[in-house]
């Protein structure tokens, strides 16, 4: 039993150590979109919805992170909607509800 647990984190481990090179590897790829959308180079909503889309996956990577707050300031004024969706997607994805319940049963006090 002690042998498969030990398998299982090292399989943990090596996927999370992988998605952390990946999230590297697409760093300048998401800088460059970034500054497309930035600078009005890339404005078609549908494109920049999908950009989004699959950066959300990265935010932990405090570099695509920032990438993605910028975006969604550029599209605040003109796509409240839209931000307001990324942004519950971001909260959803990496904040932790655990947090907000033990705030309100007092175990943080």
């Amino acid at each position: 039993m002690e042998n498969k647990d030990k398998e299982f984190y090292e399989g943990i481990s090596k996927a999370f150590r992988e998605l952390i090179l990946l999230a590297k590897d697409c760093l300048p790829y998401y800088d460059s979109l970034t500054n497309d959308i930035v600078h009005e180079r890339l404005t078609d909503l549908y494109s920049i919805q999908r950009t989004l889309d699959t950066m959300v996956s990265f935010c932990f990577d405090e570099r695509i992170l920032l990438l993605y707050k910028r975006i969604l300031r550029k599209l605040i004024n003109e796509y409240p909607e839209t931000v307001k969706c990324y942004v519950d997607l971001y909260y959803m994805m990496y904040v932790n509800d655990d947090d907000d319940m033990a705030d309100e049963e007092g175990d943080y006090e």
